[in-house]
């Protein structure tokens, strides 16, 4: 996903994927390998921790790298099944982030309204066990590492205007980098998914399951490529919803392919908007009226209400924030405003998020840009994208770059190729035609790697599992009794329908 990949990345790799293969052969045997040995013996102590959940520590090595070196612990969560259980569903809900909180009932504000439906569904046939990745959990959970300084937020270069202003927004997510690294300690050197999908085989091993059942959705599908490459005999039923591609090993093809959906995501927001009665824009072409906004604000800072003006990378960045379909009335709103004068709701209503202190980025930096384009090197990539997604599209590349601009030195697990056997079961992809969060086409790209993959499309956005009833229905048929959705299969949209009612 960024740029060439240096030498010692490839040796490094090389290392990794011969210990891999060690690993494999001794974990073949049951309960034969050194790490795998201990987190057995350690065992999973399942305690009451609220909301109906049994939670668990898995003791894993800090790297995999190095099974008998220092050792963690990462944080699962169980929600016993309510019937006849089929046995345990691993489960991962994205992020990078805590995925055992989205088990609650008291979930994180932003997870689905319906996702304790789709959870009472899953417990009818399975023990739902959650695991959290690498530094995040629950603060309650003691796992979570907790930054000093805030990194930048994700929407940074989209405002920057000057080489000062790319040089400030590297500084702070170096600032934000050296905090965690101290804050982790020996557990820095372990985020990455690769570790992870490592603790994914442990925790199977741990609850007696041979063949790994497991759904995960948006980066919890990083975690999954990981674990096709590095245990495909211990593969029964993998469902990835809402796909990252981790397989572009250069950044520019990579980002290319967000530019694309953008760029089509524009048309797709112009056509709602046509179809809609209660749109902002309804009677007019609402890509021509963004192209207008941008011609505008090209021209001069727009204005907005008490005084104030909206820059053009305020604008922009608001605009990316907006183009998220669950966002698209409030993004028709402060376009049509700001045609009439005022643009403060690119300042408010879709103001760019804040930095965090976690160590997400972190850890999808160290996954997917171990090494970063120069400022030179990305003009010439944003040139590029000019060219193929000119109104909108071409944003995604420093949209995308400012989550890891600044950060270096961390773990890394780079970007390549699938290499998956041709007898791996059956996998089930759900793809989004109206998802732009990991974008389709990439996620269209992964699952052609895989000789055993069937791809349900649907009609809606990111992450729709726990909405999409019709998607619901055929997930659920797999997972309890592996029956595949018939070829072709497609899932009309239900989410979008709803989107501003």
């Amino acid at each position: 996903m960024c740029g060439p990949t240096a030498c010692s990345i490839v040796a490094d790799m090389n290392r990794r994927r011969l210990i891999a293969l060690c690993l494999a052969a001794c974990l073949a045997v049951p309960l034969g390998g050194i790490a795998l040995a201990s987190a057995q013996a350690h065992g999973l102590v399942w305690k009451d921790c609220g909301d109906g959940l049994r939670c668990a520590e898995l003791v894993v090595p800090v790297d995999w790298a190095d099974p008998s070196g220092p050792r963690t612990s990462v944080r699962v969560a169980k929600l016993p099944a309510t019937g006849k259980s089929l046995g345990p569903l691993i489960v991962n809900f994205g992020g990078p982030g805590t995925s055992t909180s989205m088990l609650r009932r008291t979930s994180l504000p932003d997870a689905p309204a319906e996702l304790p439906n789709l959870l009472d569904e899953l417990r009818g046939s399975f023990d739902v066990i959650a695991i959290d990745p690498r530094g995040l959990s629950e603060p309650a959970g003691g796992k979570r590492v907790s930054c000093a300084e805030p990194d930048a937020s994700v929407y940074g270069l989209l405002l920057a205007r000057t080489k000062q202003d790319w040089d400030a927004h590297a500084a702070k997510n170096a600032a934000h980098q050296a905090s965690c690294r101290q804050t982790a300690g020996a557990a820095w050197r372990g985020m990455t998914s690769w570790n992870v999908a490592h603790d994914i085989d442990a925790l199977r091993a741990a609850l007696g399951q041979d063949k790994l059942v497991y759904a995960g959705n948006s980066y919890g599908t990083v975690y999954a490529q990981a674990y096709l490459e590095l245990f495909p005999q211990r593969v029964g039923r993998m469902y990835f919803d809402g796909t990252a591609d981790h397989t572009q090993k250069e950044f520019e093809p990579w980002v290319r392919n967000y530019a694309r959906t953008q760029e089509r995501h524009l048309t797709r927001f112009r056509d709602w908007c046509a179809r809609r009665t209660d749109c902002a824009l309804r009677g007019t072409d609402a890509g021509k009226a963004w192209d207008e906004l941008a011609a505008r604000v090209r021209r001069a800072p727009l204005p907005a209400s008490a005084g104030r003006t909206v820059h053009e990378g305020q604008l922009y960045a608001g605009a990316v924030k907006g183009m998220n379909p669950a966002l698209w009335p409030q993004l028709a709103t402060a376009i049509r405003k700001a045609l009439d004068g005022d643009a403060g709701d690119f300042l408010e209503e879709l103001r760019p998020d804040e930095g965090a202190t976690s160590v997400s980025q972190d850890s999808l930096c160290n996954d997917f840009m171990p090494k970063l384009p120069t400022y030179e090197e990305f003009l010439g990539i944003e040139a590029g994208l000019r060219e193929i997604a000119p109104r909108f599209g071409w944003l995604e590349g420093r949209f995308e770059l400012g989550r890891c601009w600044g950060r270096s030195g961390g773990a890394s697990w780079a970007p390549h190729p699938l290499q998956v056997n041709d007898d791996v079961p059956p996998i089930l992809f759900a793809i989004g035609e109206l998802d732009n969060n990991t974008d389709y086409r990439g996620q269209a790209h992964v699952a052609e790697q895989i000789p055993s993959a069937r791809v349900l499309w649907h009609g809606d956005g990111h992450a729709s599992w726990a909405r999409n009833t019709c998607l619901r229905r055929h997930v659920s048929a797999y997972l309890t009794t592996g029956q595949l959705p018939a070829a072709g299969t497609r899932c009309p949209a239900e989410i979008i329908q709803k989107v501003g009612k």
